[in-house]
């Protein structure tokens, strides 16, 4: 029969269950999933920072080499998070870029639509 898992072991589970769907949503581009994954993962850490007792050696090893292969992932996904914000940054650039294009056109080939067309002679304008 397994023994029963300590409580910083289950905590750890959690956090590395978050860490996997937090890249999930990175690749799927889901920020609203990934903001509510790294709330998730605040309050995991919270609980872990408020454990008191001394795990065993062990478990200690384990948890060091879980932690390890997490922040792997981590980092992993940080790089992920910075080259999909690049490219966000980058399309939203071409983006104002053609709008700012669009613009210019109309003005140059479009009369304006707010005010009153201009006459096409000089008649009254010395």
């Amino acid at each position: 029969m397994p023994e029963r898992l300590s409580r910083r072991m289950v905590l750890l589970a959690a956090y590395e269950d978050f860490t996997r769907r937090e890249s999930v949503s990175l690749r799927d581009e889901n920020f609203e999933l990934l903001a509510k994954l790294q709330g998730k993962k605040a309050k995991v850490i919270e609980q872990l920072r408020g454990l008191e007792d001394s795990p065993s050696p062990s478990e200690a090893e384990d948890f060091k080499t879980r932690v390890a292969a997490l922040l792997e992932q981590e980092e992993a996904n940080s790089r992920l998070l910075q080259q999909k914000m690049s490219a966000n940054r980058e399309a939203y650039r071409k983006l104002s870029q053609n709008a700012i294009s669009a613009n210019k056109l109309r003005r140059a080939y479009a009369e304006p639509s707010d005010r009153a067309p201009m006459p096409r002679n000089l008649k009254g304008r010395a």
